[in-house]
């Protein structure tokens, strides 16, 4: 799988795919020292947000090895956000398109910040959900910041990386895996707008990355240690009883499956899936 950042946010995210053999990492940002070769795009600066998407170079050589199952990494913080479509153009035609998209908090971006962001946080949805993209999924700051937990402000920035892109790796593994035992069925094709989340099996709480409104459906992963699969025999009842809490009556359609984990702890992984477009700060 190919994975491309944008942007300072973006960059942070794959450069911690590096250490997994399943990635082909591209960086696109400023002041990058790394060769082309390798997979390190050193964006020129320009003065006004128009110019990203007016001016953005050609990404014809530097992105001529990229086929197949691709997912671009940017946040509506960066400036370079706004070349996105023009960069994806490149590759478009020959690839499968995912975004992972965060949505900067807004009462700490700039007027100019927030147009872009949400322009770009709303075009991103209509791809998706038109099947342009094959999904998006969104990533608040606000909850991320929540979900990193407390954490020094040398530690911050590497920490939320390391979060986001070990869930996108973990979900990315288990659709690539076997489970020991699952009931899964093909997904509702028109929910593409999609957020992380972790959740417990001991717990009815889950913690979601995006507040994600009329969700369709929800894909749960179970990471149990192979001691609790061979020994919990209660573990069944209360996987089942933990997903049909989260049907709300019918309303949204359930999967899982359970995964045997090297893990001493169990984990639990969670994707949301809507149909509706995403409410943008205006």
């Amino acid at each position: 799988m190919n994975v491309i950042g944008i942007g300072s946010v973006g960059c942070a995210m794959v450069e911690q795919l590096k250490q997994y053999p399943q990635y082909n990492v591209y960086k696109i940002d400023h002041d990058l020292k790394g060769l082309k070769k390798n997979g390190e795009y050193n964006f020129p600066r320009f003065d006004e947000v128009e110019e990203y998407e007016s001016r953005c170079p050609t990404m014809k050589n530097f992105l001529k090895n990229v086929n197949g199952e691709t997912t671009l990494f940017v946040s509506g913080q960066d400036s370079l956000c706004a070349a996105t479509l023009r960069i994806l153009e490149t590759i478009r035609s020959r690839t499968k398109i995912s975004i992972i998209y965060f949505k900067p908090d807004s009462d700490l971006t700039s007027a100019e910040t927030r147009l872009m962001d949400n322009a770009a946080f709303n075009i991103f949805q209509e791809y998706a959900r038109s099947g342009m993209f094959d999904r998006i999924y969104i990533v608040s700051q606000d909850l991320l910041e929540s979900a990193v937990g407390d954490v020094s402000i040398l530690e911050f920035e590497n920490k939320t990386a390391e979060l986001v892109s070990f869930m996108f790796h973990i979900v990315n593994v288990m659709r690539n895996s076997d489970p020991v035992y699952d009931n899964f069925t093909s997904e509702i094709d028109i929910a593409r707008i999609s957020t992380f989340g972790m959740a417990s099996t001991e717990e009815s709480e889950e913690t979601l990355l995006y507040p994600l409104s009329y969700a369709k459906e929800k894909t749960y992963y179970y990471l149990i240690p192979e001691s609790s699969l061979q020994k919990d025999t209660k573990l069944m009842k209360k996987i089942t009883n933990h997903v049909k809490k989260r049907t709300e009556h019918g309303k949204i359609k359930i999967n899982f499956g359970v995964y045997q984990s090297e893990y001493p702890d169990p984990f639990v992984y969670v994707v949301s899936s809507s149909s509706m477009i995403q409410g943008a700060d205006l």
